[in-house]
């Protein structure tokens, strides 16, 4: 094991789609793997104050140290669902299979099950409130975690097969699978409102993340639906402020952590390309091959660097935002999401000294 002072500054799990675990990349070397946490399809992880939590697929929810890249606990919660969300006190799961939400504790504990008839999507906690989307129903339902989950707010026809939502500022922003449009919730009153922001869009390939494009300075900036185009909307008056021609259907969406850098990968005959935007004045910094299929991306701490899967060629390349160049290829089986160690996990874990509480 390495010494506790490289152990998480620049850590970085790599989920390896096809054997289901994820590999650990310290320091861009490939340097131990933490297996069997399920169904690898689509496994995704958050971070709370001193632990990882990975969600499989098929439901396998598995809380990670860290410091050991150890699994702690593992609990099956669901048979099929690609999302979660943490509190300070609870992981709420929402399940396409069987048609419920899970809220737990951070021990992995039961606390509530609540059955909504409904494959459920877009799962969020906002103080003291769970709020998700019942993707066939079209509704969003909030619930208030200090009243034993009590639905305090239903809302209906809120756009046809929302898949994805994301918290800004005090809204619950709410996207589709068809169209060009989300909606915005107000959580502070429950006011909702639809926003359009080009032609009726209908996805020619792989799904956009919503959850993941980025919003900033109250602008959001979204993958547009079969369209070869990044679209920015200002959420304040609804109204399109930008355009970016792309070389694909964009997937992803991200900001670099200094906001400075958007990068995009895409799906289609683009799937080996990712573009590097300057989010200032939203010219095209680069075009990169970049891979031979392009699954993710994430940005070093200080993003200078940006991490790169392609799953095709069974590496993660690494390359420099400034200039585009590739400074290393790490080899890593199938590798699909990146999902780097926060910087908040970092130095509480210094001020505990590696231990983990």
């Amino acid at each position: 094991m390495l010494p506790w002072k490289y152990a998480l500054a620049g850590r970085y799990y790599v989920v390896e789609r096809a054997a289901g675990s994820l590999g650990i990349i310290t320091n861009n070397k490939l340097t131990g793997e933490i297996k069997n946490l399920g169904n690898g399809t689509h496994i995704i992880i958050y971070f709370g104050k001193h632990y990882g939590y990975a969600l499989s697929r098929n439901g396998y929810l598995s809380k990670i140290d860290p410091g050991t890249g150890r699994v702690i606990l593992q609990k099956r919660v669901s048979k099929d669902t690609v999302d979660f969300c943490l509190s300070g006190k609870y992981i709420a799961v929402a399940s396409y299979v069987p048609e419920d939400v899970i809220v737990l504790n951070k021990n992995l504990k039961v606390l509530k099950t609540i059955k909504t008839g409904d494959k459920n999507i877009g799962i969020e906690f906002y103080k003291n409130y769970l709020i998700f989307e019942l993707m066939n129903k079209d509704r969003i339902l909030a619930l208030n975690t200090a009243d034993n989950f009590k639905i305090v707010k239903t809302v209906n026809n809120i756009g046809k097969m929302p898949i994805d939502a994301l918290i800004y500022k005090g809204f619950y922003l709410s996207s589709f699978l068809l169209g060009q449009k989300f909606g915005m919730l107000n959580l502070n009153n429950f006011t909702y409102r639809i926003i359009r922001y080009g032609k009726k869009g209908k996805f020619t390939h792989q799904i956009p993340h919503y959850g993941i494009y980025s919003v900033d300075n109250d602008k959001a900036y979204i993958p547009a639906v079969g369209e070869k185009k990044l679209e920015v909307v200002d959420l304040k008056t609804g109204n399109l402020t930008g355009s970016v021609n792309l070389p694909g259907f964009p997937i992803f969406i991200i900001f670099s952590p200094d906001r400075k850098i958007i990068a995009i990968n895409y799906s289609g005959g683009a799937h080996d390309y990712l573009t590097l935007i300057n989010a200032g004045n939203l010219h095209v910094v680069k075009n990169l091959k970049a891979g031979r299929r392009v699954m993710f991306m994430s940005f070093s701490r200080g993003s200078g660097h940006i991490y790169v899967s392609d799953y095709y060629g069974n590496s993660v390349n690494v390359f420099n935002t400034r200039n585009g160049k590739e400074v290393f290829k790490i080899p890593v089986q199938s590798p699909s999401g990146i999902f780097r160690v926060p910087n908040k996990l970092y130095e509480q874990q210094k001020k505990l000294g590696g231990k983990i509480k």
